[in-house]
């Protein structure tokens, strides 16, 4: 099985195009709950400026991934500006705070150190500028791949060390994590779960707490959440999701809302639009 598509599937990811230009000023970017950026610096000099952080030089062709906790500014260091494209990806309704995905500051990658990628950079640009039939969607395509790619690399490069997507791919924390995605319905305890990846229920505590950044029960609820928040953004009933997702009846899925988002559904639904 592969593990890190399934997720991306179940998430249901979307890139679209988000900006695309000379930048002459500083760009600050504000990104909501649940999305993350990628830019493609194609030339030109910026600088990537974090509170707290020193400034990055990107002085030649570079691409970022930039996570949605994430604050930053990107800042030309030349009167000619620097020509950028930029991404926006929203992981479903907002992925909420059970949902450490193991990215928490912008990654930068110069187009050497992902030449693999780069013909598909380079066709996206060229879709960009060509605008023909459906390239709104081939863009979005090509972006998502490009996501991909770039997480890959994170990966096997250390770039991302735990998270959510570390633990996906874990032999034994993915077991338990998958049954999750699979089954949110199921009335799933510790010792369950522990059962599922093969480990003493302390053991099994410990590495995820470790690993992901949240308890396991923590993380079935966010999954749970997250679900309940994409249904109700399709109109299902409260009842009918609250069945879905595991909870014994409207009341008692209305009470986990409250407890992970802050306020009720209904409240939370009303702010979407």
């Amino acid at each position: 099985m592969d593990a890190l598509s399934e997720f991306f599937d179940r998430i249901h990811m979307n890139g679209r195009l988000f900006y695309a230009g000379t930048v002459f000023d500083t760009l600050d970017i504000n990104k909501p709950d649940g999305t993350a950026f990628i830019h493609i610096v194609e030339n030109g000099g910026l600088d990537l400026i974090r509170p707290g952080h020193p400034r990055i030089v990107l002085d030649g062709p570079t691409v970022l991934l930039c996570p949605s906790t994430c604050r930053y500014a990107l800042q030309p260091t030349t009167e000619q500006g620097a020509e950028i494209l930029c991404a926006t990806f929203e992981f479903g309704v907002s992925m909420g705070r059970s949902f450490p995905l193991g990215v928490t500051d912008t990654l930068v990658f110069p187009f050497r150190d992902i030449d693999s990628v780069v013909p598909v950079i380079q066709a996206l640009l060229a879709e960009f500028r060509g605008q023909r039939a459906g390239h709104r969607k081939g863009l979005s395509v090509l972006f998502e791949y490009i996501l991909i790619v770039l997480v890959r690399r994170a990966i096997e490069t250390g770039m991302i060390a735990r998270g959510g997507l570390i633990a996906i791919l874990d032999p034994q924390l993915g077991k338990a994590i998958n049954e999750i995605h699979l089954n949110p319905d199921r009335d799933w305890s510790l010792k369950d779960l522990a059962q599922v990846a093969c480990m003493s229920r302390s053991k099994f505590s410990a590495q995820f707490l470790k690993v992901v950044g949240v308890s396991p029960i923590a993380y079935l609820t966010g999954w749970r959440m997250k679900l309940a928040r994409d249904l109700m953004k399709q109109g299902v009933k409260l009842k009918v999701i609250a069945a879905s997702v595991g909870y014994s009846s409207q009341a008692a899925l209305t009470r986990a809302f409250v407890l992970e988002m802050g306020l009720p559904p209904g409240e939370w639904l009303k702010r979407q639009d």
